[in-house]
Parts: structure tokens; sequence; C-alpha cells
């Protein structure tokens, strides 16, 4: 009996133990603040150092309440706005923010969805001032010089940034626009910005084409005028020594048999005035119908020299031509 009653008396002993020491051990995890209050009223903050996580110590009647720590992303509905030049914008918005100061965090919001909501408002009344201030072209512009959405969100950050750490205890790390619908009614205009950018672009590459174009004709025909010149001129000269040559083989012709050289000279020039279908009337006189109806005279034929043998011009032809 009395060893029973000692075993009772050492199992109540061991479960006092055990609740004291849950009451008393915390475990402060490195991805949480642990911060210990006395009454409401807090007394201890563990996780703001490093090394301060594992296990610590508080009294039985101090509460720990455990705040996370990390990057939180919050994803507000999107909400629709008016830019400056008073057309309407549904804009999707994502802030990314963390706890940074667990005692005001926990004095004005408490929980992470408090601060969230607390959050929402003040997002969409920073949104709505920078869009406000802004064209519709600054936000769906494809023209890198009007774009201006980094600005925006750097000033939505710059107006969030201050208040939130102040008023919530966090800290708000980055604002960045998700997406932004165009309603109906704003569509149209959306467009035709899009479709004039688009064709403004389209006539600077045009007009920089042309340039090139002309630039690029401009040369070829330089290059082309010097290459036509200079064959011209080459032409020239090899007329030239094709006339010099032709004028001394007719005077050498001429100096060797002058009669039969004009009798050729003649039947060229009856050559060239007749052709296939031209009329000539003759008179019984004319030299040119005593040529086709008798023949060159006998004097002509008895007068002109042998022609030259075969061999020797075989011999001049297979000579090569001398180079200039």
């Amino acid at each position: 009996m009395r060893r029973l009653l000692r075993l009772s008396l050492l199992m109540v002993l061991l479960g006092l133990a055990v609740f004291v020491a849950s009451r008393c051990l915390v475990i402060a995890d490195e991805t949480q603040y642990l911060l210990i209050t006395e009454f409401g009223r807090p007394v201890a903050l563990y996780g703001d150092e490093p090394g301060e996580a594992g296990l610590h110590i508080r009294r039985p009647w101090q509460t720990a309440i455990a705040i996370d720590r990390r990057l939180q992303v919050f994803d507000p509905p999107p909400r629709e706005m008016i830019t400056g030049d008073k057309k309407n914008l549904e804009i999707g918005s994502y802030v990314v923010w963390r706890v940074a100061a667990p005692e005001r965090f926990l004095r004005s919001a408490g929980t992470i969805e408090a601060a969230e909501a607390r959050l929402e408002e003040r997002v969409a009344a920073a949104l709505n001032n920078a869009v406000g201030r802004r064209p519709l072209a600054s936000l769906a512009s494809s023209d890198p010089e009007v774009w201006d959405l980094d600005t925006l969100t750097d000033e939505v950050l710059a107006d969030l940034a201050g208040p939130a750490r102040e008023e919530l205890g966090v800290e708000v790390v980055d604002v960045r626009l998700r997406r932004f619908n165009h309603p109906v009614e704003v569509r149209p205009a959306v467009f035709d910005l899009i479709r004039s950018e688009r064709r403004q672009v389209a006539a600077r590459l045009r007009a920089e084409g042309e340039a090139q174009y002309r630039a690029l004709t401009s040369q070829a025909d330089r290059e082309r005028d010097a290459i036509l010149a200079a064959a011209d001129a080459e032409a020239e000269r090899i007329r030239g020594r094709g006339e010099a040559e032709a004028t001394r083989v007719l005077n050498e012709a001429h100096a060797r048999d002058p009669k039969f050289y004009e009798f050729v000279r003649t039947l060229e020039a009856y050559r060239s005035i007749l052709d296939e279908k031209a009329t000539v009337i003759l008179s019984s006189a004319s030299p040119l119908l005593r040529l086709l109806t008798r023949g060159p005279s006998d004097e002509l034929l008895k007068d002109s020299p042998p022609p030259p043998s075969v061999a020797p011009a075989e011999r001049v032809a297979s000579q090569p031509e001398p180079e200039p």
C-alpha cells in the first residue's frame, strides 16, 4: 500500500514536471520570430539576430507567439483604375513583403491575413495615384522610350514602404504589376495606339531602307560609270589602232595597184547603196552597167598583179598577235 502511494506520488510529480517543462521550454524556429509576452506585454524576442534559433526558457505564466519571418507573396484581386487620359484600366498586382518589427506587427495586425487585408487597401491607393498620373500610352506602349511600368512600380514601392513599416511593422520588398486588362470600351483605343506605333516603326524602317538603297545605288552608279569610262577609253584606243592598221593596209593596196584599188572601192560603194529591193535605172553609158554586163576591162586584169600564194597567208595568219 505504501509502495503504491509512493508510485502514485512519483507519477504526479513526473506529470507536474512535464507540464512545467512544456510551459517553460520553447523552441525558436529559424524561419520564425518568437515573441515572449507577459500579460500582453512583450518581454523577449528571439529570431531577430543570427544564432537565436533553438531552445529557450520562459516563465509558466508567459506566452510564446511565433511569427513567420519569411517573405510573403500577396496577390490582391485586380481593381479598375483610371489613367491620366481618363481611360479605365483593370490592373492586377502582387506584393512581396515580410514582418520587420514583430512587436508592432503584433499590436497592429496580429496575423498574416489581417496584415494583407490592410496592405491591400494601401497598395490599391498607391497604384491608383501612380496610374492616374500617367497616360494609357505609357502602360500599353511597346516603345521602350514611352513604356513607363518600371518607374510606376518604383513609385508605388516608395509610397508603400514607409507607412507599411510604421503602421504595420512590415517591410514591403517589391511591388509588381502582374497583368492589366482593358475594358471593352477601351480596347479600340489601345489597338489604335498599337497600330499607330507599328506604322511609325514601319515608316522609320522603310526610310532607313530607302536611305541605304540610295547610298548603295549611288555607289554602284559611280563604279559603273568608272568601269564604262575605262572601257570606252580602251575601246577608243583599240578602234584607233584598228583604223590606223586599216589605213596602212589600204595605202599599201593603193600603192601596189591603184587601178584595182579603185575598182574594189567602186564595187564597195555600189554595194553600200544597193540592196535586194532597190530599183536602179542606168544609162547604156553607165560604168556600173558596163561592169555588170562586160566585167572588168582587159587593161585592169592585165595590170593587176597575181594574187598572193596561200602558204604565206597561212603562215602570217598562224603567227601570234603581238601583245599591245
